[in-house]
């Protein structure tokens, strides 16, 4: 028997791993320069969550690349360049506070981007502890960042427990088509979150509920919980989650015979899904809209820079991550210094109504809670897809 062997490898694996940092990143790791203002990026880089990491990465890439080639944001009137210091989190909760914790010790960084609530809420028990603190901007959906009175969060993206009522009231005003829903939760902050509100809304409007089934993170299989699921005959099956997490689930689904539709939560949208399952598996599915759905001229311009850059189409976290890297630079502009997590998080509320700002999110509340709006998507086919923005 190896157990004892095999354990200690994969544990050695783990933190090399979470320590690996690339070439560009050792060159720039001297955080006391004052010509450069260096932020953290835990992410995901590689494993399941690898592509997602990839756009949400890329997204801070362009950001930074933007800012550098204006000559660098103004601190205090001397121009400083900006450079993100990667750390890859493997989407693992334990690889993700060790990389938080080298970045904040080794690298003295002042902020943080994150993007899911996996990465999160390790980091978020010490940022305020660490010596110095650190600023946490997060894509968690989660209505936990924000009830743990931690003075140094903010949220760029979208509560699922502020949106959720007007939400599920808008499916069932507008779509009756749905029928029965259950739901195919993942085991983590943001799936409870995401089931809980939902279910709750859904019933509250007068819908037709079935059940939830919950998977692991690290799951490849779902046929167990998929088929305890359709024994209940739901109408409409909603698959929260990123696409490259929730699209496995939708395949195996369709496997076992399931015609109706799905509904998919904001960070997924149909141009992305329809990569992995076409587009004639989603017709008559939901799908969460935000400000990135309305065409506006911010996003329509994000989108052709980010393909010329990266040679692809983007998808909503990429914008994500290009917006908070672009918030925080706003932050140190308007604080005159990034020596304090503090003074950066008191400037943020102040520089909201920017280009930047793709995804519509305002109001940074004191316990760094925003607002945004989220309407359904209803995708008729490849060339139609409507958008209920005014029933919400």
């Amino acid at each position: 028997m190896t157990i004892r062997r095999s354990k200690l490898w994969a544990v050695a694996a783990g933190l090399a791993a979470a320590f690996a940092i690339t070439t560009a990143t050792i060159a720039t790791a001297a955080s006391e320069d004052k010509d450069v203002f260096h932020f953290g990026v835990p992410y995901p880089e590689t494993g399941k969550f690898a592509e997602y990491g990839a756009n949400y990465s890329d997204g801070i890439r362009l950001a930074v690349e933007e800012i550098n080639q204006k000559g660098g944001i103004s601190v205090n009137g001397r121009n400083v360049q900006v450079e993100a210091i990667f750390c890859d989190t493997q989407a693992n909760s334990a690889t993700a506070a060790a990389c938080g914790r080298r970045l904040s010790s080794q690298n003295q960084v002042p902020a943080m981007l994150i993007s899911t609530s996996i990465e999160t809420f390790p980091i978020m028990s010490f940022n305020t502890m660490a010596a110095p603190p650190f600023l946490i901007i997060s894509s968690s959906a989660s209505n936990k960042l924000v009830q743990q009175g931690n003075p140094l969060v903010a949220r760029y993206w979208y509560n699922t427990y502020k949106y959720m009522p007007g939400f599920t009231k808008a499916l069932k005003d507008t779509l009756p088509h749905l029928g029965k829903i259950s739901i195919m939760q993942s085991e983590d902050e943001f799936g409870k979150a995401w089931a809980d509100t939902f279910s709750k809304g859904w019933k509250a409007a007068g819908g037709d509920f079935g059940e939830i089934a919950t998977y692991a993170n690290s799951s490849t299989d779902f046929y167990p919980q998929l088929t305890a699921l359709l024994k209940d005959k739901p109408d409409t099956l909603a698959v929260p989650g990123a696409c490259p997490q929730v699209t496995p689930v939708v395949k195996q689904a369709l496997e076992l015979g399931f015609k109706g539709p799905f509904i998919f939560q904001v960070s997924c949208g149909p141009e992305e899904v329809s990569t992995f399952v076409g587009w004639d598996a989603i017709e008559g599915s939901v799908f969460e809209g935000s400000g990135w759905d309305r065409k506006s001229a911010k996003v329509v311009s994000f989108k052709d820079t980010f393909k010329a850059k990266f040679n692809r189409e983007t998808v909503v976290i990429s914008a994500d991550g290009y917006a908070q890297a672009m918030w925080l630079f706003a932050a140190v502009e308007k604080a005159g210094n990034f020596d304090s997590a503090e003074n950066i998080r008191a400037a943020m509320g102040a520089v909201m109504d920017q280009d930047w700002n793709i995804l519509d999110i305002n109001d940074l509340e004191e316990n760094g809670e925003t607002t945004a709006v989220i309407h359904p998507r209803l995708v008729k086919s490849k060339d139609e897809i409507i958008d209920y923005t005014d029933s919400n």
